[in-house]
């Protein structure tokens, strides 16, 4: 899991959603705005996982793969689109930002 200060609030991912850029990848996709440092969320729908064990199964991976990775100065939401997560996918995700 992220730090709290490396994560994003509620009203923070609402404005992103409104206002930021979208890139994406294979199984994942990302919406994001510059900012000052960087703070993430990870989400997963209840379409790609009707479980609420497997959602958080595959959020928590993101966040994982994302403590794990140089991060630029973005304020990013991560949408992971498929139950088979590729890890590798976020981070090529990760390093396309700027």
């Amino acid at each position: 899991m992220l730090p709290k200060n490396r994560r994003l609030t509620a009203p923070e991912v609402r404005a992103i959603l409104q206002r930021g850029r979208l890139t994406r990848g294979e199984g994942v996709s990302c919406k994001y705005v510059a900012a000052g440092a960087p703070k993430m969320a990870v989400v997963v729908s209840k379409k790609t996982a009707n479980e609420a064990v497997m959602r958080n199964q595959l959020r928590r991976a993101g966040y994982r793969v994302l403590q794990a990775t140089a991060l630029p100065n973005v304020h990013a939401v991560f949408f992971i689109t498929t139950r088979s997560f590729d890890p590798g996918a976020l981070k090529k995700l990760c390093s396309r930002l700027s």
